[in-house]
């Protein structure tokens, strides 16, 4: 289950997100991760643009249920296979 303290570890396909500049700037869109690799997120905008987003340097603010958890790409810098791999028990 995806809560906001292990969604790092999780797949992100299909969540609504914002995406900021790094350290919080500015919010630059929104819309919903459509696909994820390694350094990359592919987000479908709201207004239907397809983009492509590099991890490095973002921030990016996911809407899970009521909330919003805030994760730097960063941390998200790993093939999705790898990442949700690294739960620990």
């Amino acid at each position: 289950m995806r809560t906001p303290s292990n969604l790092a570890y999780h797949e992100l396909i299909g969540l609504p997100v914002r995406v900021l500049n790094h350290e919080g700037g500015p919010t630059t869109f929104s819309g919903k991760v459509i696909w994820e690799t390694k350094n990359t997120l592919i987000i479908l905008s709201e207004k239907g643009r397809r983009l492509i987003i590099p991890k490095q340097r973002k921030v990016f603010i996911f809407k899970l249920g009521d909330k919003d958890v805030a994760l730097r790409g960063e941390l998200l810098a790993f093939r999705p296979e790898d990442r949700t791999g690294r739960i620990d028990p």
